[in-house]
């Protein structure tokens, strides 16, 4: 992973994804929290993720947040000026994190709810908990759609934005909840104690050799932010940065994955960007600028800025090749997508999608596709790009349904035959996610793990990036459409710790 830029500058996390969908709610509140447990010791026969509890599914809060004002629920450790919601700026005021209890813990009140997860298309950065076995998906075009009254807990989800140097922050944001249910495969750690995690790292480092096993239970079993707070408490307690240490002792496709799972999500997604603007990976390109809601995309800008000192956008112009192409990228990049506010996800809950769909405004979006594409000789590529990049993604459910009922043509079909190249490709893209993420990134681990080879650096990503969103989901369309388990075909793709990593996050 060469040039991989090992945390930030000062050893700090980017700003919070400044709302939206994305990003790390409040852990719920732990009734039966204890004083920090002794000091475990690991061996070569002793997995250190039980004596912290087996990760899983907490209890967590139901309903919406409060309307913005002051987040009484935080003690300190709150950012009442910072620009959540729709802003996505890297600014505010904010506060320095509490004090810690002796023995690490933070606060019982800090965890009041299920990290969700960082995705494009409604979905947010941590995912609420739920069934241990994905329902099957109920068909049509809105596969994992949950429609009338719900139990789903946890309302409009959070995210993870920090200012460099600072503790990372867990807010309740009031911005886009999903409609459909995705799970992770990753959840925070129950009785967390992030002083005993990194003296157990430490350890594991010390003397000739490194205990790898050691290293895969811790990491494997906390959540991102969770991460976050070993790797600042390591520096404070050590004087040294932790990414950089367990990057001198690793090496490989194993180095890589630590170094992306200590990573915030903005930070390695603008570092996946930089390096597929590079290198000409048109896939990295799509993958992430064509999945990510608003607030994660302005979030990725704000951080490719403090890292390369650059401007995503003028990259963008300058490096990508295909004006249809860089005019997708260049839309997406302004995070500008009409996105449902909170209470129309309340509304649709209640009373069903259609009540939050503007069925005219679909025909007429179908229409003007229509005489954009197969109605006229050639193809207007401003029409296709202007519906696509400004639309909610549930109105284009809703603009695929009437172009299939008047045209009697899927959209898929009219995109294969109206565009070719990297533009096709983005557009196709585009519709999976649309219709069925999980569906897009279990084909692309799928392209990474067959014919010759493996690409390393997409299966890392995608499985990394997908592990506390919707890899639940993943993993169950990748055994539908290739009929083979995905931890099958990453084992058998892989070895070695490394191996041993990635099947420890797919679970």
């Amino acid at each position: 992973m060469s040039g991989y830029p090992y945390g930030n500058p000062g050893g700090g996390y980017p700003p919070q994804y400044g709302g939206g969908n994305t990003g790390y709610p409040n852990y719920p509140q732990n009734p039966g929290f204890q004083q920090s447990p002794p000091m475990p010791s690991y061996n070569d026969n002793q997995s250190c993720a039980s004596l912290y509890g087996t990760p899983g599914p907490m209890q967590n809060n139901s309903g919406y947040p409060p309307p913005p004002g002051p987040y009484d629920q935080y003690s300190g450790n709150q950012m009442p000026n910072a620009p959540y919601g729709m802003s996505g700026s890297a600014g505010g005021n904010y506060c320095p994190p509490p004090p810690q209890p002796s023995g690490g813990y933070m606060p019982p009140s800090t965890y009041g709810q299920y990290p969700q997860q960082h995705g494009g298309y409604d979905q947010s950065q941590y995912q609420q908990p739920y069934p241990s076995q994905p329902p099957p998906p109920s068909g049509g075009m809105y596969p994992n759609m949950q429609q009338g009254p719900s139990n789903y807990g946890g309302g409009p989800p959070s995210s993870l934005y920090q200012q460099p140097g600072f503790l990372p922050v867990e807010q309740t944001s009031i911005f886009l909840a999903s409609l459909e249910q995705y799970q992770g495969t990753v959840f925070p750690a129950q009785n967390f104690n992030a002083e005993a995690d990194c003296q157990a790292l430490s350890q594991a480092m010390k003397g000739a050799g490194t205990n790898e096993r050691v290293l895969i239970d811790i990491i494997a079993n906390r959540s991102n932010i969770q991460r976050q707070q070993i790797k600042l408490q390591y520096k404070t307690m050590y004087g040294v940065d932790l990414v950089k240490q367990v990057g001198g002792e690793l090496s490989g496709h194993f180095k890589e994955t630590i170094t992306a799972l200590f990573d915030a999500p903005a930070n390695y997604e603008a570092w996946s960007l930089h390096e597929a603007l590079s290198s000409g990976k048109e896939g990295t390109l799509r993958e992430i600028l064509l999945t990510r809601n608003n607030a994660e995309i302005r979030a990725i800008v704000d951080a490719y800025r403090r890292t390369y000192n650059k401007d995503l956008e003028h990259d963008i112009s300058s490096r990508v090749r295909g004006t249809d192409f860089k005019r997708m990228l260049i839309s997406a990049v302004q995070a500008n997508r009409e996105e449902l506010t909170p209470q129309q996800v309340q509304q649709a809950r209640q009373m069903g999608i259609e009540s939050v769909i503007d069925r005219n405004r679909a025909r007429q979006d179908a229409d003007d596709l229509y005489k954009a594409g197969a109605g006229k000789w050639g193809t207007d590529e401003k029409t296709f790009n202007a519906i696509f990049s400004r639309r909610s993604y549930y109105q284009l459910r809703a603009t695929f349904e009437e172009y299939q009922k008047k045209h009697r043509q899927d959209i898929a079909q009219v995109i294969r035959s109206e565009f070719s190249g990297d533009a096709k490709d983005a557009y196709i893209a585009l519709v999976t996610c649309i219709r069925d993420r999980p569906s897009f990134f279990a084909e692309r681990i799928h392209k990474a793990v067959s014919g010759l080879g493996t690409k390393d650096s997409t299966l890392i990503r995608v499985i990394v990036t997908r592990s506390e969103i919707d890899l639940a989901q993943v993993k169950m369309r990748y055994q539908q459409m290739f009929n083979r388990s995905l931890a099958h075909d990453v084992g058998g793709d892989t070895s070695g710790d490394y191996k041993r990593l990635l099947l420890s996050i797919l679970k």
